[in-house]
């Protein structure tokens, strides 16, 4: 193909947003054995940063929780707890009044992923900001730190928030098995590597049609998608990250699975993507694109 083949997570379906970048090798599966009991534990330490550190104001507990070591991948916080501690001041001092609402978590080996709208009015989804942060956890403390901010659109394409949930389970929520999440993972991942290399023909065989879309661009169901397909022949902006290695292969940032949810970070940590897949398709998709990448 002529371009670069970028998908930007259905915010290209109209406007060629940013996607998924260049290989970091990160994303992945989780190793066997792994823990569930230790990854809720690391789930219950980082959500104590939102619900005590952010909401309550209780630095003392951000410098319980980082260790002396954390490392902090936004470049404009320094590193340490001290820097945790600046990146929440400088949010609130931005937002005045703003409270930490989390809407969903992952925990998947040592790393815990959060998904929470930053608003003064968080009944009001359409305000504020849409973040996502990545947190690296070693021998109890935060060792690890990415974060993605975007800033809240009045309206989106298709009438749903960037946080709301659509699909609802018609038998009550299941609580998938380890096996179970494990096989959402390497379907999710692969079903999204090969619709940005491409492979048009997986939206009929991993999409679900009523695919409910939050990216605020994107209308729901899976014509969007594949009216993007069709549009190969245009090509991106300037400045949008390439999807692929020398290779012709996609290749992702870190990858985690949890539940239902499958999250999948582009390998220049500007875009994360969360994908809910049920009975084999993926039926519901909401991003985080940092301002700027759009």
């Amino acid at each position: 193909m002529g371009y670069r083949k970028t998908l930007p997570w259905l915010a290209a379906v109209a406007f060629f947003t940013t996607a998924c970048s260049g290989a970091s090798g990160t994303g992945t599966a989780p190793a066997a054995g792994s823990s569930s009991v230790s990854e809720e534990q690391n789930k219950t330490l980082v959500l104590r940063l939102y619900s005590e550190a952010f909401n309550q104001g209780k630095t003392d507990v951000v410098r319980e929780l980082v260790g002396a070591d954390y490392v902090q991948h936004d470049k404009s916080v320094p590193g340490g707890a001290d820097g945790q501690v600046k990146q929440f001041q400088d949010l609130k001092t931005k937002i005045p009044g703003a409270v930490a609402t989390v809407k969903r978590t992952a925990a998947d080996r040592d790393l815990v992923a959060v998904h929470w709208h930053a608003s003064a009015t968080p009944a009001n989804e359409a305000t504020g900001e849409a973040k996502i942060d990545l947190y690296r956890v070693g021998n109890g403390k935060l060792v690890e730190h990415w974060s993605i901010t975007q800033t809240v659109p009045a309206t989106t394409a298709s009438g749903n928030s960037l946080f709301s949930d659509q699909y609802r389970y018609p038998n009550g929520t299941p609580t998938p098995s380890e096996e179970q999440e494990e096989k959402n993972h390497q379907f999710a991942v692969e079903a999204y590597r090969k619709l940005s290399d491409g492979d048009a023909a997986v939206i009929d065989t991993s999409w679900d049609p009523r695919y409910y879309q939050h990216n605020p661009v994107a209308a729901n169901g899976t014509d969007p998608l594949k009216q993007f397909m069709q549009q190969q022949g245009v090509t991106p902006p300037s400045g949008t990250p390439s999807a692929t290695t020398g290779s012709g292969r996609t290749q992702f940032g870190h990858t985690l699975a949890d539940g239902d949810l499958v999250w999948v970070s582009s390998s220049d940590y500007v875009v994360v993507d969360i994908f809910r897949v049920v009975d084999g398709k993926i039926i519901e998709h909401w991003d985080v694109v940092a301002d700027g990448q759009q």
